[in-house]
């Protein structure tokens, strides 16, 4: 396989809006169906589907991409309801080594909207598994996934790239620990289950935090957000006796300013033990009244805090870019090397069958008439001997970069030299 066989074509949030993404967006089920009747007729080769919040992408090698891609665009743009040529504009693909790079950078983070995007590792790593799954990659994506998570754990774990809170969310929670401690032996009371209040909820429990309360003014909706990360639920209506149970007070409720003010706090007083309770103001206009700031019983963190913790995570993540790129560069390049290999492989796999075929046939040639003992002891040697005058010619030929006129020369080179000819090797072909 060369190079050119390898491509993604994909969409993200770069280059088509949200609504854009969910038309375009395959069942996986239908998406496999797809891949196996091109894999049956025999064009496409390999293909592994990524699917993410905020991408949707498919890794392919075929002997002609540009066919296979054509089918492609037709199946999205049929899924989508919308001609392959405005399909082009919400779209993109990569060929070749560029292909790879791509996959590389975005396990490693840099191709999401914040740099260093946790989740995005793993969910590369699944769309493998899951290929690997029902049988639709094969040697060449193999390698390729393999070399893309590898680059994104190095990018994690020799970059700063992944570290400080990158969302206002997350950023709120690490404050808050921050401030608080550890959150085991605590209660925490989320006002609101719309996306944030949700998010928050995942990241206390994430947290361990002792107990969990959210509090909605659609109590189907709290429960659905409370079932997801094993919270209890409660009514708004049951504010004060809600306040008295919290150590953490979270707001998130939309168009709901000041619902709780130093009134509601008076009524509830502080636990033992406990010199103040802890506000996160996450609403916007704020939930909880600016007087409770002047309170010593009462701790208040709102968006203002929050904003300034985010932007020094985005500063300190986007200096950690070039680093990160740095490593893509290193991963790519030996990807590559692995990937120009390929083209000796069916000449060393020639010389090495042909050479131990010789070996066997010099053996059995010697062996005649000595015991079985014997007999063996001199397949091996033969056979060692063998491999090990092939060892340097081997190595030669392992690196040898077809691209090159040199590279090129001595793979040609070894088929008359050894006197085999590798079936289906076309010599004459160059990247």
């Amino acid at each position: 396989m060369s190079r050119s066989n390898l491509f993604v074509l994909g969409t993200s949030h770069w280059v088509a809006a949200g609504p854009v993404r969910e038309r375009m967006h395959v069942d996986a089920n239908e998406l496999f169906a797809a891949i196996g009747r091109l894999l049956d007729r025999g064009g496409l080769e390999e293909a592994v589907p990524l699917s993410t919040c905020g991408r949707f992408e498919m890794y392919g090698v075929a002997d002609h991409p540009e066919r296979e891609l054509h089918l492609l665009r037709r199946l999205m743009a049929r899924k989508a309801g919308m001609s392959p040529e405005a399909l082009t504009s919400h779209s993109y693909v990569y060929t070749g080594i560029d292909a790879a790079r791509h996959l590389c950078r975005v396990a490693a983070g840099l191709d999401s909207v914040v740099y260093g995007e946790s989740q995005i590792l793993g969910q590369v790593r699944e769309a493998y598994q899951v290929a690997s799954g029902v049988g639709t990659s094969g040697t060449y994506l193999h390698r390729l996934f393999q070399s893309a998570l590898f680059t994104g754990k190095r990018v994690r774990s020799e970059t700063e790239i992944g570290r400080g809170a990158a969302s206002v969310a997350s950023a709120a929670v690490s404050m808050l620990g921050r401030e608080v401690g550890p959150l085991e032996s605590l209660t925490a009371v989320i006002l609101g289950a719309g996306e944030t209040g949700a998010l928050v909820a995942r990241l206390l429990r994430k947290n361990r935090v002792g107990r969990l309360i959210v509090a909605n003014r659609t109590e189907e909706r709290g429960r659905q957000v409370a079932g997801l990360v094993g919270a209890e639920t409660a009514s708004l209506s049951e504010l004060v006796e809600l306040l008295r149970q919290a150590d953490i007070v979270v707001g998130t409720l939309a168009s709901s300013p000041h619902i709780v003010g130093s009134d509601n706090v008076d009524k509830i007083g502080l636990p033992p033990n406990v010199n103040a309770r802890y506000f996160l103001d996450l609403a916007h206009p704020r939930n909880f009244d600016p007087e409770l700031t002047r309170r010593r019983d009462a701790r208040v963190f709102d968006l203002e805090h929050v904003f300034g913790a985010v932007d020094a995570a985005r500063q300190n993540r986007a200096a950690q870019v070039p680093l990160a790129e740095a490593i893509v560069d290193e991963e790519i390049q030996r990807f590559d090397r692995w990937l120009r290999s390929r083209d000796s492989v069916p000449t060393l796999r020639a010389v090495r069958e042909h050479a131990l075929k010789l070996a066997e046939s010099e053996a059995e040639r010697h062996g005649r008439g000595r015991n079985a003992v014997e007999k063996r002891e001199l397949r091996r040697v033969a056979r060692s001997v063998a491999r090990s005058l092939l060892h340097p010619s081997t190595v030669a030929l392992r690196v040898a970069d077809p691209s090159t006129p040199e590279g090129r020369a001595l793979i040609d080179s070894a088929h008359a030299l050894f006197g085999v000819t590798p079936g289906g090797i076309d010599t004459s072909e160059s990247d």
